[in-house]
């Protein structure tokens, strides 16, 4: 790939070594119904990427598609990959409320077993949904035997924000570690700029910035969905959904693969990896989410 609007050119270098963010993939699918084949086709180029890079990353499976996922799951699997729940259905857990979130919990952590012969022990939530609305989010997942999540955008966000929750790894009273979603920026004007949409559509100084002082070996992670890589699928829009949305979802999808590759670097640690590494931890603080200012 040759892009101007890249950092550096595809050839499996980095030119700041050792800087490289840990790697996440949300496994969704955006169509309806969902479509394997595509699925399968738009995941490719990042397991090309990994496997060329030697790294090792985070997979977040919605559970709905572990059945008929299983073999690609098994795969990565293979390969050394981790993998973790991004709920039984992609929907917020604010909708969902704790009755039902915790059946989705449940129906996951089945699909798993039922399916891998594995329990998962990391969430993240749909969304990043875990919000001020949602207290009783982490204690449910402490009860259905998650060790960690990464379900937390630390800021004011239109989607699912939590202004005021820390910026750095900390524990829930219950003692679920939390991995927060790394953003630059301040106040109202913080965004996540190192995955997903954010990473395809900012500009080029944005996600330099926003680099600065983040590496694996503090918990900084990027994530993105095997459409952010789809260049073949055609456009849509879901019922109801709005123009511009929909033309986000597939802008710059060129741009994705490369600027992913800059995030990389070989060596780091899954995430599930990273928060094994703080269960011991006497320095990890404990937020308290009712010391929140109203």
């Amino acid at each position: 790939m040759n892009d101007n609007d890249t950092f550096h050119r595809m050839d499996g270098t980095d030119p700041r070594p050792g800087r490289g963010l840990i790697v996440t993939i949300d496994v969704e699918d955006h169509t309806l119904p969902p479509s394997m084949p595509r699925l399968d086709g738009a995941i490719a180029p990042i397991l090309d990427l990994l496997c060329r890079r030697e790294i090792h990353a985070t997979f977040f499976v919605v559970g709905e598609l572990v059945e008929s996922s299983r073999e690609l799951l098994h795969r990565l699997m293979e390969d050394g990959h981790e993998l973790g729940l991004h709920g039984f259905t992609h929907r917020y857990l604010r909708d969902l409320g704790p009755v039902g979130f915790a059946d989705e919990l449940r129906y996951g952590v089945d699909a798993f077993h039922d399916h891998l012969g594995i329990t998962p022990t990391g969430f993240r939530a749909p969304y990043c949904s875990i919000t001020r609305d949602t207290p009783w989010a982490p204690d449910l997942l402490t009860e259905a035997g998650f060790h960690y999540s990464s379900s937390v955008l630390p800021a004011s966000n239109p989607i699912a924000g939590y202004p005021g929750a820390p910026r750095r790894p900390f524990r829930w009273p219950s003692g679920l570690i939390e991995i927060p979603v790394p953003v630059f920026g301040r106040g109202r004007l913080s965004v996540p700029a190192l995955g997903g949409a954010y990473l395809r559509l900012a500009p080029r100084v944005i996600i330099r910035w926003a680099r600065r002082g983040r590496s694996a070996e503090a918990g900084d992670w990027t994530y993105a969905h095997p459409y952010d890589f789809d260049l073949s699928e055609p456009f849509f829009r879901r019922p109801g959904q709005a123009w511009l949305e929909a033309r986000l979802l597939f802008a710059r999808r060129r741009l994705m693969l490369a600027r992913f590759d800059n995030l990389m670097n070989a060596g780091s640690p899954t995430l599930g990896d990273f928060a094994a590494g703080l269960q011991k931890s006497v320095d990890l603080p404990t937020f308290q989410p009712t010391a929140l200012p109203a």
